[in-house]
Order: structure tokens, then sequence, then C-alpha cells
């Protein structure tokens, strides 16, 4: 890691850790990157260690000045949806978080530009989230 490691940004890159004006310290991505890289793969962080697999609890290894670091796994769903011509995603957002909060499986939503994060606690099919939101259409789910 280091300066310049930022790779996609959906906020402000100068004023994001790993863009230009705030590089990861690379002993810290030393220390917490085997845990990043094990959930990327969906393996369980700390398997019977703590009571969320998917949670992490670790620290750099610079004595004089250690940080810790609370790691979470977290699973999501991109959603983009059909967009009539004119209209922008914020249009349906309060219609959108209506009809996602009635199910119970999904814990947080964030519009972006083009699309809808739909983070989840469990598995849902893509079918129930498609269901959910009818009669809104939904051209794709990542």
């Amino acid at each position: 890691m280091g300066l310049d490691t930022l790779k996609e940004c959906h906020g402000n890159p100068l004023e994001t850790a790993g863009g230009k004006n705030m590089p990861h310290c690379s002993e810290a991505w030393d220390a917490i990157s085997r845990y990043i890289y094990s959930a990327i793969e969906g393996g369980s962080i700390m398997k019977s260690w703590i009571k969320e697999e998917n949670t992490m609890i670790t620290c750099c290894n610079d004595g004089t000045r250690p940080v810790i670091f609370k790691i979470e796994s977290l699973d999501y769903k991109v959603l983009y949806i059909n967009l009539d011509e004119g209209k922008s995603i914020d249009d349906l957002r309060s219609e959108i978080e209506e009809k996602l909060a009635s199910l119970p499986s999904i814990s947080n939503i964030e519009f972006k530009h083009q699309w809808v994060e739909v983070y989840v606690n469990e598995d849902i099919s893509d079918a129930e989230i498609i269901a959910a939101l009818k009669p809104i259409k939904v051209l794709k789910i990542d």
C-alpha cells in the first residue's frame, strides 16, 4: 500500500485513505491485509474466536503508536434501476427505501449515482428483491 493505492472511489479521492493526500501506512496494511483477503474470498475471519465470524479486531505492529482496527466483512448487492427519461435515482429514493424496508434481511441501503447498494445480513435471492421493488424495474443485480 502507500501513496496512490486508491483504485476506485465514490467519494472525494483527496479525502479518502489511499488517495493522493492520505496514504495508507504500509505496516498497518501488512498487519490487516491477511484478514481483508480472507474476507474478500468469503472466508471466516476469526472462526470461533469472536461471536461474529465476519468481524476481526487487530492492530498494527507499531509499538509506540499502535492503531487498532475493527474489520467487518459486509455482504451487499448492487441494484441497477431502470430510470425513466429525466429521472434520477433520488426521485425514487423514498419508494425504494419503503419497499426494501419490508425485507428483514436488509440492514442498510445506500444510494449512489446510478445504482443502489443493499447491505444484507443473510442470504436473500435476487428474485425476492425484485419482487419487493415492483413496479420499479431492476435492470441487473450484481
